[in-house]
């Protein structure tokens, strides 16, 4: 019997007389400061409700990015950026601070490591997936200390989101701009192309030239036509005529430029005819430049157009503000959770000790 007082009065009351000696004596009040924001992007849409009404005015939320400002809020860089701008390690170690909650204290060091560790467990960011709302809460031992931390870290929090938006902007702007670049080096050499068709064939548009060599053809084709009715007009009507010999060296030189003219339209080799064809397909490959060029610089106006709207928002929904009590330590709260957690402990040893002893009893 005096074992298990002693055991009690070990396990139970001595840790609870020790955590009341704690919270009721040496625990300093901390104060906690609690702000609300949402991160919101221009695009991305959210299906019904409030999303579908944020929509229609171009604002939507943006989880993703939530999720990275609260990453940064969290990290190492944001340490940095706050001890550059407050006296960081002074708001952790105000005068009046107990030894067991300040920085550094009995289990942490003044390390940059152990000032991140401890900077976690005074703030804390914590995002609302079905609401889309980022809660960030810091506590300190002093009011103005907790708030001034806080606003400084929403700060922080928007010069974040510029960047992102910056980068967005740069992006999008050098991406368009590389697709104009490539469309006037694209239309530059499809018109060196074809200036160089032009002075290697001595002509300006071979279509031109098919015409008119048609016509010319045309035009000798019927004057051999009628060269060619002349003759046997006067065959019939004088075969001896002296006219003869010159109407046949006339019908031979028009037959031969006839086919003359007609090679230089059909020759496979350099006729005009595949002049054309090649002409043609510089060409189009000039359509096909001027319209691509034409797009890429749609594109590009469109990008300047977007990167002059702020793409990504951090709106503030409840601004941080001046705790007028302490809501830390919890006092009576933590002496009950310390009273509950070693009556279960001494319970469970009591029952484990009981078993033993049964066990041994059997045994023996």
């Amino acid at each position: 019997m005096s074992g298990s007082k002693a055991a009690f009065l070990a396990v139970v009351m001595l840790p609870t007389a020790i955590s009341a000696l704690y919270f009721g004596v040496i625990a300093s009040d901390r104060f906690v400061s609690e702000a609300t924001f949402v991160v919101r992007s221009a695009k991305s849409p959210l299906p019904g409700g409030l999303g579908g009404l944020l929509q229609i005015v171009g604002i939507s939320r943006s989880q993703d990015d939530s999720y990275s400002v609260q990453e940064y809020l969290l990290s190492r860089d944001a340490v940095a950026a706050l001890s550059q701008r407050l006296p960081l390690r002074d708001m952790f170690h105000r005068p009046g601070a107990d030894f067991v909650a300040r920085y550094p204290n009995l289990v942490q060091g003044s390390s940059e490591e152990e000032l991140f560790q401890y900077y976690k467990s005074r703030v804390s960011v914590i995002h609302g997936a079905a609401t889309g709302l980022t809660t960030l809460k810091v506590e300190t031992f002093r009011p103005e200390d907790s708030i001034a931390i806080n606003r400084t870290l929403l700060e922080l929090g928007e010069t974040l989101v510029n960047r992102m938006n910056e980068r967005i902007r740069a992006d999008s702007i050098r991406f368009s701009e590389a697709e104009v670049k490539r469309g006037e080096e694209r239309l530059v050499e499809t018109q060196i192309a074809i200036t160089e068709f032009r002075n290697r064939e001595l002509m300006l548009d071979p279509s031109m030239s098919s015409l008119i060599v048609t016509e010319l053809i045309g035009r000798l084709s019927a004057e051999l036509a009628i060269v060619t009715s002349q003759l046997r007009e006067v065959e019939a009507a004088s075969p001896s005529s002296p006219q003869i010999p010159g109407l046949q060296r006339r019908i031979a030189a028009l037959g031969s430029q006839v086919v003359l003219e007609r090679q230089r339209v059909s020759s496979s080799s350099d006729g005009l005819a595949e002049k054309i064809a090649g002409y043609e397909r510089l060409n189009l490959q000039r359509e096909f430049a001027v319209k691509a060029l034409a797009s890429a610089v749609t594109s590009l106006e469109v990008a300047r157009n977007e990167a002059r709207r702020q793409q990504l928002y951090l709106e503030r929904v409840v601004e941080p503000h001046v705790a007028d009590y302490a809501e830390q330590p919890r006092r009576l709260r933590s002496v009950l959770l310390t009273f509950a957690g070693s009556m279960m402990l001494f319970f469970v040893g009591w029952l484990l000790l009981a078993g033993v002893r049964e066990h041994g009893v059997k045994m023996k």
